[in-house]
């Protein structure tokens, strides 16, 4: 640690002449290099010399991406001069984003942090705070103008003090990290890699994709799909011909233009039989022929096998029609529309947490149907209940045959004794559920999920909707440019339409292919990158779409769908969706 402190004293005095304000910076460096003195004494550093170039990448990765040591300890982080913060929470990918190239964000830039830009000469684009002068030039505010290409060495110094290789210093939130040598040259390793090659499936000239489809969808939502998805293919193409027309006449393309129109294939992906031979079958696809992407793709089983298949292979995958999502903290490569039904669940467990009306001490009765659609929805309520520091509700699991004996029931709730129910069965239990609530204490209530009821929902008894509480998590408030107000809002469970379906395949999977993936396209440019496509998505703004009241992005955020109503029924045959909650429910 001294050898150290000694090196960067001699660099930091050559650097700046011994001039007044170098004596202020030699003085932070100092109080930065013992604050951390002790920390990293207590965590050695790793020596480099027996390390491959594969653990070195996966070293250094983690220190980039988690903010964590090689030697497993938290990385020394400091903004401000000498205010140390968690670089788990502070960690170079946070801000510099996952590919590494750099972020916009409260009109500040966060530029390019790999070795392709590194060592390159670099000048920024203007920002939202920045003012021009009487002559039109920028006053550049918050961030480094430019700088000469960095060096190995000089990239160091900027990583430990914030100075870039023109003595310029780095706005105060970018953290300095006191690193040993080593653990210096692991990370520099790592950035000098990240992004250094482009993705398979891409090419300046074209995008390659793919979608996934189960043997066990119907024709007609194998239809759905795959309409959205070959139409949007056709028109990429489609425009690229005419862009490549225009070319022919003389049009000069910007560099936005040049970079959005590139030739588009889809392949279909088609997966036979149980879910555990999916995997081996995903990589005889991606061995014959990888894919930047996968786009959509549908299954009525579990989707977790092409998950983890996605995950392990670094493959985006965008917006797939699954009930079963893997609902995962860590998960980076698929975006789904939402939680699916363990969205539902939650979204009661929230809404009872808030109801004032609701004592502490009611109990609760969970009847759970042995589905993996009923545990989907318990598994939703119990963990965010459990989350909101509640104990845990009494809950039963029934098989169908159980459930289709109204007696069974009957006696659950004489046992329990239950102020709530919450229902999470199919709509076979719909003809007794009039009787259960008859059967229940006082003005007890019953939750329902609509999408596990489907059409069914409809035909709760009018006698007691106003003690049935719904889950819906689409759209309820007439979408800007339906041309029938309010007719969205009751698909799929008061009608069908055959660009709906039940389950909402084509609307779903068309606009975001026309909102969310195309736009992420476009802006990557020439960085063709599937974690620069992922970041560049996770920057949007939130969407409008036709199905739900609002889609909203973020870094690390994997379900942009993150609310659902809770709603009653009203009168009569064809009964207005009437909402007890708001939209987001948490």
């Amino acid at each position: 640690m001294k050898a150290v402190i000694v090196a960067i004293v001699r660099k930091t005095l050559r650097h700046h002449a011994l001039s007044f304000p170098a004596l202020g910076t030699l003085v932070t460096h100092a109080a930065i290099l013992l604050l951390c003195c002790v920390q990293t004494l207590h965590a050695a550093p790793l020596s480099t010399d027996n390390l491959s170039k594969t653990e070195i990448l996966r070293l250094g990765e983690r220190m980039y991406r988690d903010g964590i040591l090689p030697s497993g300890a938290p990385l020394p982080a400091f903004i401000k001069g000498d205010v140390e913060v968690d670089s788990r929470a502070f960690s170079c990918s946070s801000c510099h984003l996952r590919a590494g190239l750099g972020s916009f964000e409260g009109g500040v830039i966060t530029p390019p942090t790999t070795g392709n830009k590194l060592y390159k000469p670099y000048r920024r684009p203007p920002s939202l705070g920045d003012v021009a002068d009487q002559s039109g030039r920028y006053v550049y505010a918050k961030t480094v103008i430019e700088r000469p290409a960095y060096t190995r060495e000089s990239l160091a110094t900027a990583l430990r003090f914030g100075t870039d290789p023109a003595a310029q210093v780095f706005n105060d939130v970018m953290p300095r990290y006191p690193l040993s040598d080593s653990d210096m040259s692991i990370l520099i390793s790592y950035l000098e890699a990240l992004s250094s090659e482009p993705s398979p499936g891409a090419s300046t000239t074209e995008f390659r994709f793919a979608t996934i489809i189960s043997d066990d969808v119907s024709p007609a939502d194998r239809k759905a799909l795959l309409l959205p998805l070959q139409k949007f293919i056709a028109k990429k193409n489609q425009q690229l011909g005419m862009f490549n027309d225009f070319k022919k006449f003389g049009y000069s393309p910007t560099a936005e233009m040049k970079y959005a129109f590139r030739k588009a294939s889809l392949d279909i992906w088609e997966l036979k039989g149980a879910p555990a031979t999916w995997r081996r079958q995903l990589a005889a696809y991606y061995a014959a022929k990888p894919v930047f992407a996968l786009l959509g793709g549908i299954t009525n089983s579990e989707w977790r096998p092409i998950h983890d298949f996605c995950e392990a292979e670094h493959l985006p995958c965008l917006f797939p029609i699954t009930d079963f999502p893997v609902v995962s903290e860590t998960g980076w490569y698929t975006y789904y529309f939402n939680k699916g039904y363990y969205q539902e669940g939650e979204a009661v467990a929230r809404y009872l947490n808030r109801l004032e009306s609701l004592p502490a001490a009611a109990p609760i009765l969970q009847i759970v149907q042995d589905t993996p659609v009923g545990k989907a929805l318990a598994s939703g309520f119990d963990t965010t209940w459990k989350e909101m520091g509640r104990p845990a509700v009494a809950s039963v699991t029934l098989t169908a045959k159980q459930l289709h004996d109204l007696a069974t029931n009957v006696a659950l709730l004489k046992k329990y004794s239950p102020a709530t129910v919450l229902l999470w069965t199919d709509a076979a239990i719909l003809p007794q559920l009039p009787k259960l609530v008859a059967s229940l204490p006082g003005s007890g209530t019953v939750f329902v999920s609509s999408s596990a009821l489907g059409k069914k929902t409809a035909t709760i008894a009018e006698n007691i909707r106003t003690r049935v509480y719904i889950t819906y998590p689409y759209r309820l408030t007439p979408y800007v440019g339906s041309k029938i107000g309010g007719y969205d809002a009751k698909v799929p469970i008061m009608a069908s339409a055959t660009d709906f379906g039940d389950r909402r395949i084509t609307s779903r999977t068309t606009a975001m292919l026309q909102q969310a993936t195309l736009q992420g396209l476009n802006l990557i440019y020439d960085n063709l990158y599937r974690d620069h496509l992922l970041d560049v998505m996770s920057m949007q703004m939130d969407l409008t779409v036709r199905d739900y009241e609002r889609f909203s992005f973020g870094p690390g955020q994997r379900s942009v769908s993150k609310g659902c109503y809770i709603i009653q029924l009203g009168p009569g045959s064809d009964p207005p969706l009437l909402p007890r909650s708001e939209w987001v429910v948490q």
